[in-house]
């Protein structure tokens, strides 16, 4: 790991000490609805990236304390915590997938449509979040960084667990034409429709900060015919939320048990003020600084 990420990770560690030090002044609320963001689940040094027997702690702890439900029942407000998957790795077959089944826990997995059995390498950017996992070197670097081709995801399909759609190549969208924006939109769910068989319900939004998509994006999503979408804006789901500008809490490899279930019980909620515009601003700001660093 670059110095530059280990001062990103060092960080993100201060700032979830000092938003759980300031839970008790700002308690979560009673019977929230929360929508855990993954993105790989494997043995890769990246923040993005959660280990296999992190993730397995994790989601046993989940199945004993906690209501896991349905994304659609999320979308709706019932109470409980929701899973959920970005880019749709090949590691979410392989490592994440036999525990969700196991332990009878439902998913949704976001697929990048024009990116199927393909390796997901876009731009690097200052967010440095969803979707910018980085190929490792070494023989297994393919295999790690590769999202599930059209057979491994109609494996991932047959055990229960949602696909939704992730767009065509993970652009942002607030940066793209509405006619660019209908292509990714609209082609992703045709496309993942025809090739899996069944209709596609869910949309996550690239990246998913405020800053990603705009209100002619999400009128473009609705327009597609999705039942509900989903940002990256982090916090719970709250009464009266728009069902396509839906918030999700991230987990990645920075988080411990502790730090997983205090993020699911809502003691660092606070970390919502990160997904501020002046708190999106300042991140990118700190990200760009600690690339170079990198």
């Amino acid at each position: 790991m670059n110095p530059g990420q280990r001062l990103k990770n060092a960080a993100k560690q201060g700032l979830k000490q000092c938003a759980r030090r300031a839970a008790h002044c700002f308690p979560p609320a009673p019977n929230a609805t929360r929508i855990l963001t993954y993105h790989s689940i494997g043995h890769r040094d990246h923040e993005m990236n959660v280990r296999p027997d992190d993730f397995l702690a994790q989601m046993e702890w989940l199945a004993a304390q906690q209501c896991a439900i349905p994304l659609a029942e999320a979308a709706q407000g019932r109470p409980g915590v929701a899973l959920t998957f970005d880019d749709g790795y090949l590691d979410n077959l392989t490592h994440a997938a036999p525990i969700l089944s196991r332990l009878a826990l439902p998913a949704t997995v976001f697929m990048v449509a024009d990116r199927i059995g393909q390796e997901l390498v876009p731009p690097r950017s200052a967010e440095g979040k969803a979707g910018e996992l980085s190929s490792p070197s070494g023989p297994t670097a393919g295999s790690e960084t590769r999202l599930m081709n059209w057979e491994e995801l109609s494996k991932l399909q047959a055990m229960g667990i949602e696909v939704g759609s992730h767009t065509l190549s993970h652009r942002r969208l607030a940066t793209l034409s509405e006619a660019e924006q209908r292509t990714e939109i609209f082609d992703s769910k045709q496309r993942l429709e025809e090739k899996l068989g069944q209709p596609i319900q869910a949309f996550a939004y690239p990246f998913g900060s405020a800053l990603d998509y705009t209100p002619a994006t999400v009128h473009i999503v609705r327009e597609a015919g999705f039942a509900y979408a989903t940002s990256n804006r982090f916090g719970p789901v709250q009464s009266g939320d728009d069902r396509f500008t839906l918030r999700r809490i991230w987990i990645d490899g920075t988080d411990d048990l502790s730090s997983f279930q205090a993020k699911v019980r809502g003691d660092l909620d606070l970390l919502r003020l990160m997904d501020s515009y002046p708190g999106i601003l300042a991140r990118r700001a700190a990200n760009a600084l600690l690339l170079r660093r990198g």
